[in-house]
């Protein structure tokens, strides 16, 4: 009651809560991509059961259904696949908020094609048991 009054909680009251700057493109887009996840009737707001229900999947959801939820936010075109594109966009995003600080030099496309070639390679080796 005391972050959200009116029972509605709103993308700019959700991006406070988490202590997201509004400097930080890449962090408020990571923020966004969630907010929306958890939007089900995309009303622009999270309402109360919309909110316990993020609580309930990210605090005590079990690893299927929170790999389910994370899948889901970036399948943004809802096929039920993540294409080459969903996942640079993915990475991009990940690289921007974390990957920046450290050593890696590769650029997000580059860790994208890495990805995609591992899979190419594992789907290769498997014998279909």
């Amino acid at each position: 009651m005391k972050e959200c009054p009116s029972g509605a909680l709103h993308l700019h009251e959700f991006k406070r809560i988490f202590g997201v700057p509004n400097r930080s493109a890449e962090e408020s887009l990571y923020i966004e991509t969630i907010f929306n996840s958890f939007d089900t009737n995309k009303d622009n707001t999270l309402d109360f059961i919309e909110y316990v229900a993020a609580l309930h999947l990210i605090l005590r959801g079990n690893l299927e259904d929170r790999l389910k939820w994370s899948f889901k936010m970036y399948d943004k075109d809802g096929n039920g696949k993540l294409d080459r594109q969903e996942v640079k966009r993915l990475i991009t995003i990940l690289y921007k908020i974390k990957l920046q600080k450290t050593d890696i030099s590769m650029t997000p496309a580059e860790i994208c094609d890495r990805i995609f070639e591992l899979f190419m390679e594992g789907a290769q080796k498997d014998d279909g048991s």
